[in-house]
């Protein structure tokens, strides 16, 4: 198939023309992001990027010295300089070397360039950059954000700029909530005494009235952290575990070691699960009740060394089973169980695959996995774009990647024969734009 064919132009156009609906972003705040000083290290290597940099050989102390503002640019820039040649053709790059041409008109990342483009950067960073990037440049209406800080962790915030965000929210310090210090600090942040199972659930309750009306749809990431097989636990298992938090005795007993071994030592993963997962099921009845979409992490991980494992979509099977009115949002899709995610959103009325984050992870991969998807999965189904970025620059540069596998497979399939450009067209609109809607309700 050539590029340049009339029908491949045509479908280019369509999608092109479409303004997408981002299904998930983690954004730092834009207040938050204008105080820093910003330059081209610390804004496009701090996510994703940095796996690579670790995976091709980078030790973790040079990493973090390259993300040093502290440090002067030169001298990180050295440091940095010979593990780029080895990651610049990987999907993360390829987001931020077209952020970088499109946005400040830098053709390359190079010791040519950088000093001009970390220039570019910090100019800028000020009031307006989101609008302009995302708005603008990108044409993105709405972002479905998942806002976390610096170290990862969920910011649990409803107060966002509203005209170009819709937030959603996790409750991970309800589901995850395993010793004494998780325990009071959740304690803090409600105001509220924990002393039972019945108080937890109480409380989360409580927390999920307060903002359901605020927020779009609730996110699970649990897989970082241990399996999403979240099995169906009994009250008397869950509170067993809830009481083990405060039955358990410290390992290393001394006069100097008392206070902390106390109030940190706490239930193993493998014993705290019953409580997790009766918390889980919790959350899923929860978004039940208020009728919100549940986005469920699936998949590759982001970082290095992580248990890929733990991440199947198809542990997932028993939530999909018994909870037949929620809608699952299933992240990245599945990457790399791709092929499981099609059977599961084939056989399941409530799975939905959300292709957040993968045609950055594999842009080959996420061309396939839709034709495929397209041929399997009712096409209302499928989300064909979310950035899931830090930092803007790389939701733009992911929504140029993702527009361009979209076309490019709708144009394959019009060109064999699959479809016609109307059809092609419509599907360009469901894919980028009217699935997220429908499924949202934004």
């Amino acid at each position: 198939m050539s590029k340049n064919s009339d029908s491949c132009q045509e479908v280019k156009r369509a999608v092109d023309e479409v303004s997408l609906i981002d299904s998930h972003e983690h954004l730092f705040q834009e207040h938050d992001r204008i105080t820093r000083q910003m330059d081209v290290l610390t804004t496009f290597f701090r996510q994703y990027t940095s796996s690579d940099l670790v995976s091709s050989g980078m030790q973790v102390e040079d990493l973090q010295t390259i993300l040093n503002p502290a440090v002067p640019l030169e001298e990180r820039w050295k440091t940095f300089a010979p593990f780029w040649e080895n990651i610049q053709h990987t999907g993360y790059a390829r987001a931020i070397r077209i952020a970088a041409r499109d946005l400040y008109g830098v053709d390359e990342i190079s010791d040519q360039t950088y000093l001009q483009l970390s220039r570019k950067i910090q100019e800028a960073n000020q009031k307006g950059l989101h609008r302009w990037v995302l708005h603008d440049k990108a044409r993105i209406d709405k972002c479905i954000l998942d806002p976390i800080d610096d170290l990862g962790r969920p910011v649990r915030t409803v107060d966002v700029d509203r005209e170009l965000f819709a937030p959603v929210m996790q409750f991970d310090d309800f589901t995850m909530v395993n010793t004494i210090p998780s325990l009071r600090s959740l304690s803090k942040r409600l105001g509220v005494q924990i002393h039972s199972l019945s108080d937890l659930v109480k409380a989360l309750d409580l927390q999920f009235e307060q903002v359901a009306s605020s927020i779009v749809g609730v996110k699970i990431a649990l897989a970082y952290f241990r399996t999403i097989e979240f099995e169906k636990t009994g009250e008397a298992e869950a509170e067993k575990a809830f009481n083990a938090i405060f039955n358990r005795q410290p390992l290393d007993w001394t006069p100097d070691s008392i206070v902390g071994s106390v109030l940190s030592y706490g239930p193993s993963l493998e014993e705290a699960k019953p409580l997790q997962d009766f918390m889980i099921h919790r959350v899923v009845q929860l978004a039940e009740k208020h009728r919100l979409p549940l986005q469920i992490h699936t998949g590759l991980l982001e970082g290095v060394g992580n248990v890929i494992t733990n991440s199947n979509p198809v542990s997932l099977i028993n939530l999909f089973i018994e909870y037949r009115d929620v809608k699952f949002d299933i992240f990245h899709g599945g990457y790399p169980y791709t092929g499981e995610l099609a059977t599961l959103a084939k056989n399941f009325q409530n799975v939905f695959i959300d292709m957040c984050w993968l045609h950055v992870i594999s842009p080959a991969r996420a061309r396939s996995a839709l034709r495929e998807w397209l041929e399997t999965v009712p096409a209302n189904k499928i989300i064909g774009f979310g950035g899931d970025y830090l930092f803007v620059e790389g939701a733009y540069g992911h929504s140029v990647m993702a527009r361009e596998n979209i076309a490019r497979v709708l144009s394959e399939m019009v060109e064999d024969g699959s479809m016609k450009i109307k059809e092609a067209k419509t599907l360009a609109v469901k894919l980028q734009r009217q699935n997220a809607l429908d499924l949202f309700k934004i």
